[in-house]
């Protein structure tokens, strides 16, 4: 039998035309075929291989020696081939096959009429697509962001993108119109900055403030003070000597506050915090990022009554002692507390407002440890003791010990608290214990494992019978309750489907020879079938593009055991069974071979809902309203 290589070193060095042209249509190899098809100058033959090819990189590399700008036309616009529709609309555009005119007009019908989503993509990004009509119905055509994307990039019209930037529901499609450099209009910016629920959508058009003056108007206008920190952001156009200067000479006090925003000198805001006589003032110079001293926070702390104040201070100190101090001081419900608390790092101290009898304090508490580390002992106790079930929750969904949670789902009489507990228990197949330890492992879970099975087998809620089922990984166990009579057996069955689940999906060769030593004959066996898999998987994946028979490819589809070689032959059967130009699908026989493979119920239901997609008979769609 001629090799691969033996066959391309022919084609390279022949030049019978006879030959290569049959090495181009009939080589069961099709990376042969691709190579004669390169060999071949005769258009005519070319666009036969094009239009009965059904391996893409053969197809496109007889397409690229194609200079006939109708026929390739068509095939951007009729091929069912959507890898060579792709690279014929590419070939197209880069070489400048046609008039912009024309090729504006080409993507046009490719924009609203390619079912598929890469290529309206790539029509969308395409320079030549400009027409401001066309973009602007595409994008209320389509509801794919990513295609609506780089249309509105093309967008010129300001009245047009102000109707996106500000009427929009999609943050994504308001951004993009607020990028677009032709949305300029200063109060439309300033709208933007004032209602825009999106905080980047906010921050971008404060940077489209392109002048000092325009930027003053926005700063000082009051209705949207509750943006200032955002509009700090930008402070490209003025100095610290401006806001001086209206701080020192303007009485009003509002100006004066936003000014206390903008400076950027830490000791000025030292000396406005320790001398103004407006708290509100002084509260915005702490907020002022600037300002970075520590001591003066912690004499604010120990002195200042001003919650306001209280309130900012917390939320930036660094001193925890007296942070801790603060808390111990100064408990009662509210938010300087509150805040002092989600600061705090003394776990000692956290453990006792845990305990404290206020439901608001204990809650902020376990809030705060749940997001410390090393606490499991603290949150197990939470979780056992706590009375107010939503604390509880809380404190069980940042714990990760097994043992933890199941004496947690023992040992509360709350239905909804052992359920969370039981649902946090990160789930384990059987195939863990092969890859690790098994005697330290298993030590460790003795107690786990003898509450999880109690549970399992005699608890007298059915809810939770079935969850602590879902977590076991004793086969024998789910065997003996799968041939049960409980409501929990089919939660066994299904546990014990699952348990080796794992080896198939594992690509590791030495991880798989690992477990092919182990001595339970079911991982050994399921291990040696993965690897022997991996093996053959790409040599057979090759083999796939060499099948046309429907029926092989069907029966390799469905039931191939390597879901690599499924998809590939998933893939070819598509090709095959929707090998049809766009403007033939409605043609009578066309419409007919749609309707059987809509009626195969051997076929993928991928593949019967591709072909019902296809068919313009409603009556007959309609009987199949359950598959699409």
């Amino acid at each position: 039998m001629t090799s691969r290589e033996d066959k391309i070193n022919s084609i390279e060095k022949s030049n019978n035309q006879e030959k290569i042209i049959d090495f181009a249509k009939t080589d069961v190899d099709w990376q042969v075929r691709r190579v004669a098809a390169e060999h071949i100058p005769d258009e005519k033959i070319l666009k036969d291989i094009v239009n009965c090819e059904l391996t893409s990189a053969v197809a496109i590399k007889a397409m690229e020696n194609i200079n006939d700008i109708e026929f390739l036309s068509d095939i951007c616009l009729n091929h069912p081939d959507a890898y060579l529709r792709l690279a014929c609309i590419n070939r197209i555009s880069d070489e400048s096959l046609l008039l912009k005119e024309k090729l504006s007009s080409l993507l046009e019908n490719m924009l609203f009429n390619d079912p598929n989503k890469v290529i309206v993509k790539c029509v969308c990004e395409n320079p030549n697509l400009k027409n401001q009509k066309t973009v602007v119905d595409a994008i209320n055509y389509f509801d794919d962001i990513d295609i609506r994307r780089p249309l509105l990039r093309k967008i010129t019209d300001e009245k047009i993108l102000t109707d996106f930037a500000l009427n929009s529901g999609n943050p994504f499609i308001r951004r993009e119109a607020i990028q677009n450099p032709n949305l300029a209009d200063f109060e439309i910016i300033c709208e933007i900055i004032k209602n825009d629920c999106d905080e980047l959508n906010r921050v971008i058009a404060i940077y489209k403030i392109p002048d000092s003056e325009s930027l003053i108007e926005l700063i000082f206008n009051e209705s949207l003070h509750h943006r200032l920190a955002q509009i700090a952001q930008n402070t490209n156009f003025l100095s610290d000597d401006y806001f001086l200067n209206i701080l020192d000479r303007e009485t009003d006090e509002y100006s004066r506050q936003v000014s206390v925003s903008f400076l950027g000198d830490g000791e000025i805001l030292d000396g406005i915090i320790l001398n103004e006589t407006s708290d509100k003032i002084r509260e915005d110079a702490i907020k002022n990022p600037n300002f970075t001293n520590q001591k003066i926070m912690d004499d604010l702390i120990l002195n200042d009554e001003n919650p306001e104040i209280l309130f900012e201070v917390v939320s930036r100190m660094e001193n925890q002692e007296l942070l801790g101090n603060f808390i111990i001081n100064n408990l009662e419900p509210n938010d300087v507390i509150f805040k002092a608390i989600s600061r705090i790092r003394d776990i000692s101290l956290l453990e006792r407002l845990s305990v404290h009898p206020d439901s608001e304090i204990r809650l902020e508490a376990v809030k705060r440890i749940s997001q410390l580390s090393d606490v499991n002992g603290i949150l197990r106790d939470i979780a056992l003791t706590e009375s107010d079930e939503k604390i509880c929750l809380i404190a069980i969904k940042s714990m990760k010990t097994r043992n933890d949670l199941i004496e947690v789902a023992k040992n509360r009489q709350e239905k909804n608290i052992r359920i969370s507990a039981l649902k946090q228990i990160k789930d384990k197949k059987l195939i863990d214990n092969y890859l690790g330890s098994i005697f330290t492992h298993s030590l460790k879970d003795v107690p786990f494992i003898f509450s999880l099975k109690e549970m399992a087998l005699n608890d007298k809620d059915g809810d939770i019978r079935k969850i602590a089922t879902s977590k076991i990984m004793d086969k024998g166990f789910l065997e003996e309750i799968a041939t049960g009579d409980d409501v929990n057996r089919f939660e066994a069955q299904k546990r014990l489907d699952s348990l080796f689940e794992d080896i198939k999906q594992i690509e590791h060769r030495g991880t798989l020879g690992r477990l092919i030593e182990n001595p339970d004959k079911d991982v050994s066996s399921m291990a040696q079938a993965t690897l022997d898999d991996l093996y053959l998987w790409e040599d057979r994946l090759s083999k796939i593009n060499e099948i046309d028979d429907i029926d092989t490819l069907k029966d390799i589809a469905s039931n191939d055991f390597n879901r690599f070689v499924r998809l590939e032959a998933e893939g070819k059967l598509e090709k095959i069974l929707f090998h049809i130009r766009f403007d033939e699908i409605d043609s009578p026989a066309n419409q007919e071979k749609l309707k059987a493979i809509a009626c195969d119920e051997e076929f993928s239901l991928e593949i019967r809902q591709n072909a019902l997609l296809k068919i313009i008979d409603d009556a007959f769609v309609e009987k199949f309203e359950n598959i699409i």
